[in-house]
């Protein structure tokens, strides 16, 4: 039982360093977010990044939780699997094609399948893992939030 916790442990940490490694090197080298952290009005920049990679560690968290308590019936960590893919394809289309309307669909997308995830497991009674679900839907919410502000300001009628 040990042994199978620490394989579930270190498989979580290398699936979300991997997934994390992958998307920062992605990001990174986009134009978009090259100009956005290199312009003089970006504060705190050592803040976003040290952020970026908490959140990934938080996932790593999620991922190690869900599968701990994941049965064949319950679907945790597809319904997981989806949110955080739908979560790449926000981070990818907002910071390196500028597609605001696909990275707030992106973030809506995250913010369905998370809540999703958390009804499921409220009613599993698994209430340590709704809310750390929860706190990712708070995030994804924020970002459905500046999505449909980034959108406004760039496909609005009043821009002209």
């Amino acid at each position: 039982m040990k042994l199978r916790n620490i394989k579930r442990i270190v498989t979580s940490i290398i699936i979300t360093s991997l997934t994390c490694i992958a998307l920062s090197l992605i990001i990174y080298q986009a134009q978009s977010f090259q100009n956005w952290l290199n312009s003089e009005y970006t504060q705190h920049k050592q803040l976003i990044i040290i952020g970026w990679f908490l959140l990934f560690a938080y996932y790593s968290v999620c991922l190690f939780n869900l599968w701990q308590t994941d049965t064949k019936e319950k679907y945790y960590l597809f319904l997981f699997g989806i949110q955080f893919f739908a979560f790449a394809v926000y981070s990818i289309s907002l910071y390196c094609f500028s597609a605001y309307a696909l990275a707030t669909v992106g973030s809506i997308l995250c913010v369905i399948f998370s809540f999703w995830l958390a009804i499921k497991l409220f009613k599993n009674k698994q209430y340590v893992l709704m809310f750390l679900i929860i706190g990712l839907m708070f995030i994804y919410l924020y970002c459905a939030f500046c999505g449909v502000l980034y959108c406004s300001i760039e496909y609005g009628v009043w821009k002209d």
